[in-house]
């Protein structure tokens, strides 16, 4: 809904300016407190230079680093790193390329894939990577049965694989599964030492890899101070082309005001993209010695609403939720005009995008008559769980409570820490979430099979806990089908079917932007993996 007036629009922008002021912190008043113009001091700068150093600052801790048991992009920034997959995304592109697997040939049914692996490609502890491992690995990604287990346990199975040879596999396929290439590209397809099997316990060797790892990756694990550091160095034995970093250190700052004086300093080199706000960036941009990297990107912000029990499971009481929602002051005041409304779990530019998925008008009435029609036109109360110093979140969430009570709905906010945060929403104790999204493989099958499909409640990132036997039936055939316009037939009409049901609240497709220093070099947003860093490709150069 688009305002009628410039004085109206003026009279948003004050009730904005006074909820932020209530209960946001405000950036540009924290920098200016701690003498932000003076920390860029080019001197200063100068001498925090090293150029086989590089310094990443985040607020978001990481839960902890098996592949197959965490589905937190926080945990696949690092993991990324530490361990090789068959075929990687390079850049800013979305077509997967050869890495472990030097080559592939697939049958003309689609049924047999068989990779010819590299032949000098080591784990850290110097055994050699092997055909075992990637069976090992892709079986053990099934017996955990998370997040992995939600791109194949319907895949494939331990009778799936036959080894030719110690370089070259042969894995056959339960049925035709289209974007199969695709996800070997995933965090979720990491190849990890058969030698795990040593410390497999009662748990498959998770509580080992909770805080260890056991890649072949470009970078080794070298301390992990929870909270504070992570810290990566370069493994002097890759196979691959050697890292430019000699060491990556993950620093955790919890306040955004903080990491950008450290990258004002010089102490930073990249801030986490997801941590700054569109205000703050524009007012970074022009400052001496850093650089606003932009790109357009497959992350969506949305909403989940847990829809398994009380008065959410009602769809009226979501639908008049998704109508009390002014979209447009949402899109100009929290975003500054640097997004777009999103219909769906498909982002636009991305194959399968319907256009034409219902979009919730801004209508207060119809709002209110919903709720009447499901006894909940009074004295309805829920809370929203945002993770902690996100100011784009916590900017969303005082809009949303702002317009809910328009409609007579009391929304309280509640702040977490991010793993704290993340067990909340995937173990359903939450009402309401606000969550970014960015796809690990360019396909519909990756975000709708997670937003949507029963098997993925929960800790496979169905925070809707939503569940439609027929969507799943969709799911399953687009899955199993390499006929493209059957598939996005499909995907169309489940973002038509999940625009009437509601469990997510789809809020924006933002604009991507991350701040770095002018001496960074090679870094590049991908747009589906755009919390992706290639440590290993960067270089920093006076």
């Amino acid at each position: 809904m688009n305002f009628k007036s410039r004085w109206s629009k003026l009279l948003l922008f004050f009730v904005i300016a006074i909820l932020a002021l209530a209960g946001c912190q405000n950036y540009s008043e924290d920098a200016e407190s701690t003498d932000s113009p003076d920390a860029t001091d080019p001197a200063a700068s100068n001498e925090n230079f090293d150029e086989n150093v590089f310094n990443f600052a985040t607020n978001q801790d990481i839960p902890l680093l098996d592949p197959h048991g965490q589905a937190a992009n926080t945990t696949f920034r690092v993991i990324y790193m530490m361990y090789d997959r068959l075929v990687t995304y390079d850049g800013t592109s979305t077509e997967p390329q050869p890495m472990l697997a030097e080559s592939w040939d697939v049958s003309e049914d689609g049924m047999e894939y068989t990779f010819h692996l590299v032949k000098d490609a080591k784990f850290h502890d110097g055994s050699p990577v092997t055909a075992e491992a990637v069976q090992y690995s892709f079986t053990r990604a099934i017996d955990v049965g998370k997040s992995a287990a939600g791109i194949f346990s319907k895949v494939i199975d331990k009778n799936s694989f036959e080894i030719i040879d110690d370089h070259t596999i042969k894995i056959t396929l339960k049925e035709p599964f289209a974007p199969f290439i695709s996800t070997l590209g995933t965090a979720f397809a990491n190849i990890i030492n058969p030698a795990l099997e040593e410390n497999h316990g009662d748990d498959l060797g998770e509580s080992f890899l909770a805080e260890a790892e056991m890649g072949s990756g470009p970078y080794i694990l070298d301390s992990w101070d929870r909270g504070e550091t992570l810290v990566m160095k370069a493994n002097p034995d890759y196979w691959g082309e050697k890292p430019t970093m000699e060491t990556v250190n993950i620093r955790f700052v919890s306040e955004a005001s903080t990491a950008r004086l450290m990258l004002e300093k010089g102490e930073i080199d990249l801030i986490d993209n997801t941590m700054v706000s569109p205000e703050v960036l524009g007012q970074m941009e022009g400052t001496d010695g850093i650089e606003v990297v932009k790109a357009t990107g497959f992350q969506i912000d949305y909403m989940p609403m847990n829809i398994e029990s009380g008065p959410l499971a009602d769809v009226k009481v979501r639908q008049a939720i998704a109508h009390s929602i002014n979209y447009d002051a949402l899109l100009e005041s929290v975003y500054l005009g640097n997004a777009e409304r999103i219909v769906g779990a498909v982002p636009k530019g991305m194959f399968g995008f319907s256009p034409d998925a219902k979009l919730y008008e801004y209508d207060l009435d119809k709002a209110k008559a919903l709720l009447k029609e499901a006894g909940q036109a009074e004295g309805l109360t829920l809370e929203i769980a945002i993770s902690e110093d996100d100011e784009v979140r916590s900017n969303t969430a005082l809009l949303l409570q702002s317009d809910l009570e328009k409609v007579g709905v009391t929304l309280n906010i509640k702040t977490y820490a991010w793993p704290t945060f993340l067990d909340l929403v995937t173990s359903g104790k939450h009402d309401f979430g606000l969550v970014s999204w960015t796809p690990d493989y360019p396909d519909p099958d990756y975000n709708l099979w997670y937003f949507a499909h029963s098997s993925s409640k929960g800790p496979g990132f169905n925070l809707a806990f939503y569940e439609n036997p027929e969507v799943d039936a969709l799911l399953e055939e687009a899955r199993t089908s390499t006929d493209e316009a059957l598939r996005e037939n499909n995907y169309k009409e489940i973002q038509n079917t999940m625009a009437e049901e509601v469990p997510y609240i789809f809020v924006a497709q933002p604009q991507i932007q991350a701040p770095v220093r002018s001496w960074v070099k090679g870094y590049e947003l991908n747009p589906m993996n755009t919390w992706y860093v290639p440590f290993h490709k960067i270089t920093k150069e006076e």
